[in-house]
């Protein structure tokens, strides 16, 4: 059926050339028609508007309100290259119609054709460079392309035309989060807040800064403010319970993060956190067991971050030879000198061969971290004295 409409709209033209004149009872029933398409379409009835759109565009084949209501109508169905078609004939008669060029540039979106969509916006842009929608149009294709820096640019033009646009106000908060650039951030979160006070997405942007910064507290009451407002986001509940966990409100913090498991939301950060939490109420065995969870599921990073947390709540255990393991996996994975002095403690009190841990005291004492310095210098010299005599 569509095909065939479609070959319809094409053909018909040229088999009647009969043209209406303004005030006729051919125009009149002409602007019925077209009247009627756009009830149709009012009520997302798109094929029966495309029925009576038909019969317009055969007795005027080049008007530019048939062609962009026709294409708006394929693009409703998802007949995206008809709806190029007529947009781009539209275009032809019209080479600056803003409809068709943001049409195209929105189509060729959908397509994750983003280069192309740019340059309708691009286009649009030219035309009239006041128009605070294209800036942020185009921004957001940018932030699909990866450039964070020309969506920045786009985005600031689009608040410098239109300061009141929360969705942009939104984006350079997050893009200057991103940046770390907390001062920029917190001026357009502040302003926008001011605008739309229950804005969720503002009000997650806040929450990520107030973490950045450490303010536990008020990250706590953010985050339960958004989730009153119906937020439902699993990244903001672990945001939640790793500011409880902060504030010594673990148990708390462990009830929001069971949540997510519970949820099936969860992932390696959620199990590191919930590690973290039971090993601060002395549940050793489920530290290690979500600490665990947390290396199958790492994909970030912070592996070695977790090899580390787990060689201590091992080591807490009196478990010395996995905790070694953890503490030397840690090392491979990146973590600081502080899991070397840990993983020298630990030999040193599981190896009969004292080598061993003089070895990793001295790659200690060879970093510049200054935290453990005193004992392992004096660990040190103890162990070769011993060493020196057992010769």
């Amino acid at each position: 059926m569509p095909n065939r409409l479609l070959l319809l709209f094409l053909l018909l033209p040229a088999l009647s050339r009969a043209q209406t004149q303004p005030g006729s009872a051919d125009s009149l029933r002409l602007e019925g028609k077209y009247q009627a398409a756009n009830e149709a379409i009012s009520a997302f009835q798109f094929d029966a508007a495309l029925r009576l759109l038909s019969e317009c565009y055969i007795r005027k084949p080049k008007e530019v309100a048939y062609l962009l209501k026709i294409g708006y109508c394929h693009s409703q169905l998802g007949r995206y290259p008809d709806a190029r078609l007529f947009y781009e004939a539209a275009l032809k008669e019209d080479t600056a119609n803003a409809t068709a060029l943001s049409a195209l540039g929105q189509l060729y979106e959908q397509q994750d054709n983003y280069h192309q969509a740019q340059a309708y916006f691009a286009r649009l842009i030219h035309i009239d460079s006041t128009n605070s929608y294209y800036y942020k149009r185009s921004a957001r294709l940018y932030l699909k392309q990866g450039d964070a820096t020309r969506a920045l640019l786009a985005y600031l033009s689009a608040h410098t035309l239109n300061g009141t646009d929360i969705e942009v106000i939104t984006q350079l908060s997050s893009l200057y989060l991103a940046m770390e650039d907390t001062s920029y951030a917190g001026r357009f979160i502040d302003e926008g807040l001011r605008l739309a006070p229950n804005n969720i997405r503002l009000l997650q942007a806040q929450a990520r800064l107030l973490h950045k910064t450490k303010q536990h507290s008020a990250v706590a009451a953010t985050v339960q403010r958004t989730l009153a407002l119906g937020d439902s986001s699993s990244y903001y509940s672990m945001l939640l319970g790793v500011a409880l966990l902060h504030l010594d409100s673990t148990q708390a913090a462990i009830r929001h993060l069971q949540s997510i498991v519970a949820r099936k939301e969860d992932n390696e950060h959620t199990h590191h956190y919930l590690g973290l939490a039971y090993r601060k109420l002395g549940h050793l065995d489920e530290s290690a067991a979500h600490l665990n969870l947390a290396l199958d599921k790492a994909i970030s990073p912070k592996a070695g971050d977790y090899y580390y947390e787990l060689g201590q709540v091992l080591d807490l255990q009196g478990q010395l030879r996995p905790a070694i393991d953890a503490y030397t996996k840690a090392l491979d994975f990146g973590a600081g000198a502080e899991a070397r002095y840990f993983l020298a403690r630990a030999a040193d009190r599981y190896f009969k061969d004292k080598t061993i841990a003089l070895q990793h005291y001295q790659r200690y004492l060879a970093s510049d971290d200054t935290a453990f310095r005193e004992y392992c210098s004096q660990r040190s010299r103890e162990l070769k004295e011993a060493l020196h005599f057992q010769q």
